[in-house]
């Protein structure tokens, strides 16, 4: 029985230390911090480039690089080996789900130009010429209540419009419409005014 009672109390003390970690990593409240999630401030970012919102849950890996901004709304869920990084931008709507090893990152994480990259190569792993800041970006954009399948990519200069769903394993290369389904690689949609579906759950008071 005591050992039961020691393993309670470790396991709050951890949630409790890995709390406060992410309290000084970026802003928000009524968050739920697992213990794979990882928030990581680089290259000059401050706790103010990374705000999250109300019943946030991350089994993920959240990144800010050169005071790139990532915002989250309410109720979302960034699930476990996700990862969400920005140079720029990457602004997430409220009631959004990231499945397990979902990838949204602003950036092409690496220079496209191959003397760039060879140099990049060449330079020792602490070099400034290793960081997102001489790759190309372009701010993401995920609006309200949607979905993203495991093992889905969402690229550089994307939006997502309200509703969608990304389904498993898809590469969004481009703007995805509002109450749509995409999929695929290059993801492309295969359903839409998904909004007009039979409702399953009643209402909920």
């Amino acid at each position: 029985m005591i050992g039961f009672i020691k393993k309670l109390y470790d396991k709050y003390r951890l949630r409790q230390a890995r709390n406060r970690v992410v309290s000084r990593c970026c802003i928000g409240n009524n968050y739920i911090i697992t213990q794979s999630a990882n928030i990581k401030l680089i290259n000059g970012s401050v706790k103010e480039d990374i705000k999250i919102g109300s019943y946030f849950k991350i089994s993920g890996q959240i990144i800010s690089s050169h005071h790139g901004k990532v915002e989250i709304g309410d109720h979302c869920l960034v699930g476990p080996n996700c990862c969400v990084g920005a140079v720029l931008s990457v602004k997430i709507g409220n009631y959004v789900r990231f499945s397990n090893n979902v990838t949204a990152i602003d950036n092409n994480n690496h220079p496209v130009n191959p003397v760039d990259r060879k140099i990049m190569n060449s330079v020792d792993y602490s070099s400034p010429y290793r960081s997102w800041k001489y790759a190309v970006a372009k701010p993401i954009v995920i609006h309200d209540n949607v979905w993203i399948g495991r093992n889905s990519i969402i690229n550089k200069g994307v939006t997502i419009g309200e509703n969608s769903i990304v389904a498993a394993g898809s590469v969004v290369t481009k703007d995805v419409p509002p109450n749509c389904i995409v999929g695929g690689n290059p993801a492309k949609v295969v359903k839409m005014n998904i909004d007009q579906e039979p409702r399953l759950i009643p209402d909920v008071d």
